[in-house]
């Protein structure tokens, strides 16, 4: 069948998929296993003249008179783009850079951006109402194929984002990503089961994004997603709750959900708005987040010994390995801390709090131990030293790493041993510290994670008394790693939000009023004042005369709050049953 046939002629819709598919098969074959260098440059010559053969056709044909023909073929030429993007920072790890390379580099960023315009143009014109369709199959495939997709050129956004990088073509899949995932929500499907199937896929576009986000450090694109002006956001926790239950569930989907969903939403809590502010109701709703997904089963501590112990239960494609469970327990502790209201829930917190972060600091610390090669010289320390650099050969053997230089958590993988020791494991041992030694410990953190005084140029203060510690922070590269950033301004926001609990303890328990620069100069050993620490949450402020009041209360009424979370637990036992 001629695979041009407009949709409405067609008397065998399947055949005319079946005819796209071997004719993309013969345009756009197959990238062989384990390709090299060689293999690299003569792909990459190739794609052109794949993306004219196959793309330049269809640019004259309708869209909504041939839908499949538009979206199988465009997301067969972006999945050969991630391949070869893939391939490039494999090339790029284990070759020393040439001419060749440059070369073809050069001329992939030219392709990539003439097919970034031409995926925004169809984008454009997407009427979701006729790609989300549910009751045939064809319809199926038509949807199934649209959101492959988006997915993969979400991907390309950030394994293309070195060779050719348009904002406007990350928005415009962002904004198509909103509106499909509306577009089901509020759709009234023939049949129930249709509207579950479309759910589960257009999941897959939500974790698309939102991963995507997170390594991109551009979590304000899913933002929309998670907050509504007018009634409930488009995305909850509850979200893949229908479609689990009456689905085969998808594991490593699902946890990805939760998982990447809670990532922005922390990292959205720390940097919406560039301001000194927290911004609690994302670090609430990404504690919803996080917490469902540490009630799935297989993410149970008891599945990720320490120690000798052996797992309770056999480990498997369903398990994330350790370094990824560290993570979560790492954003769910900072979730937790974003949110604290009172510094009883710091001194005497949660047992879940208590034991993730247990975890992470045992964990975390393990690895950074076994993983790097430490200089012990004095001079040495003061450099950047971390890790011995693998040669060539070495490399030969090893996967390339991925790179995640712009996330929060970037400096779990990508920070330099002591930026690792100094800046991660220091601060979350206080946190382990802080149930047994209470304010020793919590003063101890405050005086070492002094971030007030900020020269110009320069995240950190030069008024620190370690100056070990003060030539560590002060040598950050976040100009290579801007999520080092994230975390260094989310950990002194914290800072800052405990010594404003403890003038708040100070004023409503023991009623004293007198000057909180005063105070905080009495409790901590810091040049912090009152109008440092008070801008991350408005708890409290000052009367004329200078001394303490409670804020203006600008919370979720309570019992709007005791129903979310009474929301909260149900849907974490209701997931956590269904799972088992």
């Amino acid at each position: 069948m001629d695979i041009y046939t407009p949709e409405y002629e067609c008397g065998d819709l399947n055949t005319l998929i079946l005819s796209i598919r071997q004719h993309l098969k013969r345009h756009v074959g197959p990238v062989l296993p384990s390709p090299t260098k060689s293999d690299f440059i003569a792909l990459s010559s190739e794609l052109p003249d794949i993306i004219y053969g196959v793309v330049s056709p269809i640019a004259r044909k309708p869209i909504k008179d041939h839908r499949v023909l538009w979206v199988m073929t465009l997301q067969s030429v972006v999945h050969r783009a991630n391949i070869l993007m893939k391939l490039h920072k494999d090339v790029q790890f284990h070759s020393r850079a040439d001419s060749d390379v440059a070369h073809v580099v050069k001329e992939l960023s030219e392709v990539l951006t003439n097919l970034y315009s031409f995926i925004k143009s169809f984008m454009a014109q997407v009427d979701e109402n006729t790609f989300l369709e549910a009751n045939n199959a064809y319809r199926n495939t038509i949807r199934t194929s649209f959101i492959s997709l988006l997915c993969e050129a979400l991907e390309l956004v950030d394994t293309g984002k070195d060779v050719a990088y348009d904002p406007e073509y990350f928005e415009a899949l962002a904004t198509v990503t909103y509106s499909a995932v509306v577009h089901v929500q509020n759709k009234k499907y023939d049949q129930w089961e249709h509207k579950l199937t479309a759910q589960a896929d257009v999941t897959k576009a939500i974790v698309a994004l939102n991963k995507t986000a997170f390594f991109m450090g551009a979590p304000e694109k899913v933002e929309p997603l998670f907050v509504s002006n007018e009634g409930r956001p488009p995305v909850t926790e509850t979200f893949p709750f229908n479609f689990v239950s009456h689905l085969e569930t998808d594991l490593p989907l699902l946890i990805d959900f939760y998982r990447y969903c809670g990532f922005c939403l922390v990292t959205l809590a720390t940097t919406k708005d560039s301001t000194p502010h927290i911004t609690s109701k994302y670090a609430q709703l990404a504690n919803y987040f996080l917490v469902t997904l540490l009630s799935l089963p297989n993410l149970s501590l008891s599945n990720y010994p320490i120690s000798g112990e052996v797992p309770r239960t056999i480990r498997s494609e369903h398990y994330l390995s350790s370094q990824d469970r560290e993570e979560i327990s790492f954003f769910y502790v900072l979730s937790y801390l974003l949110r604290l209201e009172n510094l009883t829930s710091l001194v005497d917190p949660l047992p879940r709090f208590k034991a993730e972060v247990k975890h992470f600091v045992l964990s975390f610390g393990k690895r950074i131990s076994s993983d790097l090669d430490i200089s012990a010289s004095r001079n040495q320390s003061y450099s950047n030293s971390t890790i011995s650099m693998l040669s060539l050969e070495q490399r030969a053997t090893a996967a390339a790493p991925i790179g995640n230089a712009n996330t929060l958590s970037s400096i779990l993988s990508e920070g330099t041993y002591k930026e690792k020791l100094h800046l991660v494991k220091l601060f979350f041992d206080n946190l382990v510290t802080a149930k047994v030694t209470g304010n020793v410990a919590l003063a101890k953190m405050i005086e070492t994670f002094n971030f007030e005084s900020v020269p110009e140029g320069s995240l950190l203060t030069r008024t620190m008394k370690n100056q070990d510690f003060h030539h560590l922070l002060s040598n950050v590269d976040i100009q290579a790693y801007p999520g080092k950033r994230l975390y260094v301004e989310a950990i002194e926001k914290i800072v800052r939000l405990i010594q404003l609990l403890t003038l708040k303890y100070l004023h409503t328990t023991l009623g004293l009023e007198s000057h909180p620069d005063q105070l905080l100069a009495q409790l901590y050993n810091t040049t912090y004042t009152f109008d440092n620490v008070s801008k991350v949450k408005q708890l409290l402020r000052t009367n004329d005369d200078g001394t303490l009041c409670r804020a203006v209360p600008k919370h979720t009424p309570e019992n709007l709050e005791i129903s979310s979370q009474l929301d909260m637990i149900s849907t974490t036992r209701e997931l956590e049953q269904t799972m088992r």
